[in-house]
């Protein structure tokens, strides 16, 4: 498949735009594959909140600063951002090697209304693999984070994903996340299944004219 570069014209978020504020555990791929849809369209305000080199960005670490950027209390009575009812808040994530502390986060989110978590077994780059594949993946090694890289790397996208082009197959990207999904006996996505198509199928809808006429 060929792409070119899709040159939009940014149109920043209208007072009463939807936010979405996302707290990535990784500091490149994931920021660069989210930046693409900022002022995408005026109805959609997107923020990304990645790690810097020296944070914790373990499940509860990404918790706790979420909690210092939105949530309101006496001991942080200006929070960064104004979260309003309508806005969501998601926590995009990788199984990785972090077990049970996943869970931990998903217990703490359901004490907030709209905070939501986006885990990918193991890694981001299962998401990349659904923009392009409909079938689920099949090669040697997929329970591993670097395995997947090399993979989407060298095998699925000459050249490798680019943030700059390939988010605009989005829609592609829902459906073939949402055919294969399935989760295991910890409510934990299925190596090689995302939940990354539930932000997307959230955030689809107010982007879909953009995409779907340029």
């Amino acid at each position: 498949m060929i792409l070119k570069n899709r040159l939009f014209t940014r149109k920043p978020p209208k007072r009463n735009a939807k936010s979405y504020y996302i707290f990535c555990e990784g500091n490149k791929r994931e920021y660069q594959y989210f930046c693409y849809f900022k002022e995408l369209d005026s109805k959609i305000n997107v923020v990304v909140i990645r790690p810097s080199p020296h944070d914790d960005n373990s499940p509860m670490g990404l918790f706790q600063k979420s909690e210092h950027y939105i949530v309101r209390s006496a001991s942080n009575p200006s929070p960064k951002f104004e979260v309003l009812d309508i806005d969501e808040v998601w926590f995009v994530i990788d199984t990785d090697k972090w077990g049970t502390k996943i869970a931990q986060l998903r217990n703490k989110c359901s004490s907030f209304p709209n905070w939501y978590i986006a885990q990918s077994n193991p890694c981001f780059e299962v998401w990349f693999y659904y923009h392009f594949k409909k079938v689920p993946p099949s090669f040697e090694g997929k329970e591993v984070s670097k395995k997947w890289k090399q993979f989407i790397d060298n095998e699925i996208i000459r050249g490798g994903f680019d943030a700059r082009k390939h988010p605009f197959l989005l829609r592609t990207a829902i459906d073939n996340a949402a055919l294969n999904f399935q989760h295991n006996d910890a409510n934990e996505p299925e190596i090689g299944c995302t939940e990354m198509h539930l932000l997307g199928q959230s955030i689809y809808p107010l982007v879909k004219d953009t995409l779907e006429h340029v």
